[in-house]
């Protein structure tokens, strides 16, 4: 999520998002072309991004609210966001490090609950 091309521009729309949600795209871009490296970023380009966060999860389309039209789109967070942006900044040591047995036996389940789905989807 971090670490291809795009990643300056995920860490950034999460830092927005972080900060003020929901964003609509107009929202966001002027926000993120305050970003060192990202002055120069486009609305097709933002949009191209968004969707594509939004296709693996990342962020969602919020209720329309009293500040934002039905007829604009925005977007917030979510919960797969927030895990990435929490593992960005620690390891996965350091967790485990920190855990006891019981948080660790939970992190495991959870792990292997989204792991094991697709190795048997593979393996029919």
């Amino acid at each position: 999520m971090f670490s291809d091309k795009a990643a300056r521009a995920n860490a950034a729309i999460f830092d927005v998002l972080v900060k003020e949600s929901p964003q609509t795209i107009k929202q966001l871009l002027k926000q993120i072309s305050k970003y060192e490296a990202l002055e120069e970023t486009y609305y097709a380009s933002l949009t191209k991004r968004l969707h594509r966060l939004q296709e693996t999860g990342y962020i969602g389309e919020a209720q329309p609210s009293q500040e934002v039209p039905k007829s604009q789109t925005s977007y917030e967070l979510r919960i797969k966001a927030y895990l990435a942006m929490f593992l960005k900044e620690n390891s996965m040591q350091d967790i485990l490090d920190q855990a006891t047995d019981t948080q660790a036996a939970i992190i495991l389940l959870a792990l292997l609950n989204v792991f094991l789905p697709e190795k048997d989807q593979n393996n029919p």
